[in-house]
């Protein structure tokens, strides 16, 4: 039995048009869809198939996957889960990646840049127990980039060997990468040179890599907490208890920041990771302000 997992943010025109492939798929006995805090609940997709199941997060005011994905999977009733994301198409041999006690299947962003399907590497199949061995996804990591590289790396880390779901098996509807991060991100707005940096993709893979060395998820951390507000026979509302989030520190968030500037510095004017390393956060704005000019709003 395979629950397939997926969870999205204002997305359900994508889901619309992915769901009736996947129930499709062999051995898909269950499909559990995080809905984070959508402007149209999505509660109306249990109607299309008994085996759907939603998860509806409310007020939350960006998206953040590590959320997402921990309380879908925890919701997952199977032993086997492919996380898929709301513009993923599988292909049924896709299925036959079976997970194993020493080995979980996932997409390689290499094979995926050479055939332009950058996505791939956020698609995965894995047992619910190797998920649990290293507590999931980091909620550290709560912007775009390195989320899933790093559940990946931790999962090796815990003995578990990762092999490749083969790119032919992955397909993706086309969207823009503005589209992608528009829930995290005003990327329509006018910003600042430190505005557009902090929404930089190289940026953020940068500063989640940082947190994910000085912040090392675990077992003993604390995934977040939920209220359940309102549930039905395949659906269920909560909320989550933003009190008990865990914080990270205004001295790491601060060296983190510092780190992924020197690095974007580095990228910009090729000069060495030494020499950046000397530049503080002040001398980084000032040369990354000469190579770029705040966005345009779009009319």
């Amino acid at each position: 039995m395979i629950t397939l997992v997926t969870a999205c943010m204002n997305r359900e025109e994508h889901l619309r048009q992915t769901l009736p492939q996947w129930l499709k798929l062999p051995r898909v006995a269950e499909v559990v869809i995080v809905d984070w805090s959508n402007r149209n609940p999505l509660v109306g997709l249990c109607e299309l198939d008994p085996r759907i199941r939603v998860i509806r997060v409310e007020n939350e005011p960006r998206w953040v996957l590590s959320y997402a994905y921990n309380v879908g999977v925890a919701h997952a009733t199977g032993p086997t889960i492919l996380k898929c994301d709301a513009d993923c198409l599988p292909a049924s041999q896709a299925v036959d990646c079976v997970p194993g006690e020493a080995h979980f299947f996932a997409g390689y962003w290499k094979s995926g840049a050479a055939v332009k399907k950058p996505s791939v590497n956020g698609q995965c199949i894995f047992t619910k127990a190797q998920f649990a061995a290293v507590n999931g996804y980091s909620e550290f990591i709560r912007t775009y980039g390195r989320d899933d590289e790093d559940f990946y790396d931790r999962m090796i880390a815990a003995g578990f060997a990762r092999r490749e779901i083969p790119v032919t098996q992955l397909d993706f509807l086309d969207h823009t990468h503005e589209a992608r991060v528009a829930n995290q991100f005003d990327t329509k707005a006018a910003a600042t040179p430190s505005d557009l940096i902090a929404r930089d993709p190289l940026y953020n893979e940068m500063r989640n890599s940082f947190l994910a060395r000085q912040l090392p998820w675990n077992r003993a951390r604390r995934t977040a907490t939920y209220a359940t507000q309102q549930s039905g026979n395949r659906w269920t509302v909560l909320t989550r208890e933003k009190q008990n989030e865990l914080s990270v520190s205004t001295e790491i968030e601060q060296a983190a920041r510092l780190y992924s500037l020197r690095y974007i510095v580095s990228v910009m004017t090729k000069i060495t990771t030494e020499a950046a390393s000397r530049l503080d956060e002040r001398a980084c704005l000032a040369v990354i302000s000469a190579r770029l000019k705040p966005a345009t709003p779009a009319v």
